[in-house]
């Protein structure tokens, strides 16, 4: 009998033992495992932050390449043309009037130097939108349709959800009017459209852009497949990355295609002014 009970005893302390080691066993491999986890967590966030930040390099690198060519066409090429247009202005005084061959010349000369003078400006507002800076984001897309509207057969519209849409920082108001214009011109280019219609809309959350037009269309799930990747798609999801923003494509009912990009708002602004946009604004640098 005092063995038998002896024997129980063992039996019991025996798989309590091994109970226990099984629990720690356990224990150490769940925690492990969270530990594993959160090591690859704290990893990819890690990684995405630093994608994030060339990301960002790579797109302030973009903008400041953009300035310094601005600024060499202005302050180069600008002046250069506006010295020849004065050059031809008091050669064409010196011409006689008898000579009108010379004269016809003349006059060319001078319209083909203010034609290049024009598109040296307009290239200029291309490339750093001063008009953003100045008046905000619906003055900034105004301006920009309504130089598209002068050599486009297009009819193109913007509706402000708002009569005057609050200033952001300089990062969103350039992330938002880089990407209006990449889907606009898409549409020009790939859409074969007659209509675009740009809205901005904004909450307490979000400022959307919303980008519609008639033309053929396409298949939203391309997208995903990366085989659209061609239409500059990847430079706008780059772009809405740095800012936490999102962008969703969708057909339209009647034809044509919708792209709604969504931007968070920072919910403290800085109270300066956003920074200069302007190229011709010589930037103090510190050594």
């Amino acid at each position: 009998m005092q063995e038998t009970e002896q024997m129980i005893w063992t039996l019991f302390v025996g798989t309590f033992a091994m109970l226990m080691m099984a629990f720690f066993v356990i224990s150490f491999v769940l925690y492990y495992q969270k530990r594993r986890f959160a090591e690859e967590k704290k990893l990819n966030e890690i990684e995405k932050n630093y994608s994030r930040l060339l990301l960002d390099t790579a797109l302030n690198s973009e903008e400041t390449e953009r300035r310094r060519i601005a600024q060499d066409l202005h302050d180069d090429i600008g002046t250069m043309l506006s010295l020849t247009k004065l050059s031809l202005n008091q050669l064409s005084k010196v011409i006689g009037e008898n000579s009108e061959k010379e004269e016809q010349i003349m006059k060319k000369t001078q319209s083909l130097v203010e034609e290049t003078i024009l598109h040296v400006r307009r290239i200029t507002r291309d490339l750093v939108p001063t008009t953003l800076e100045r008046f905000g984001l619906a003055e900034a897309i105004d301006e920009f349709i309504h130089k598209l509207e002068q050599v486009n057969t297009l009819s193109i519209t913007l509706n402000a959800g708002t009569e005057e849409l609050p200033r952001q920082g300089q990062k969103i108001e350039l992330t938002i009017y880089r990407i209006m214009q990449e889907l606009v011109n898409n549409a020009i280019k790939h859409a074969n459209c007659s209509e675009i219609d740009i809205s901005l809309e904004m909450n307490d959350k979000f400022i959307g852009l919303r980008v519609t037009d008639n033309g053929i269309g396409f298949d939203p799930e391309a997208i995903k497949d990366g085989h659209l990747a061609g239409l500059g798609l990847l430079g706008i999801e780059s772009r809405l990355a740095i800012v936490n923003g999102t962008v969703q494509y969708s057909k339209n009912g009647n034809g044509g295609s919708c792209a709604l990009a969504l931007v968070p708002i920072i919910s403290e602004i800085p109270e300066n002014k956003p920074g200069p946009l302007h190229p011709f604004r010589r930037e103090k640098v510190i050594i």
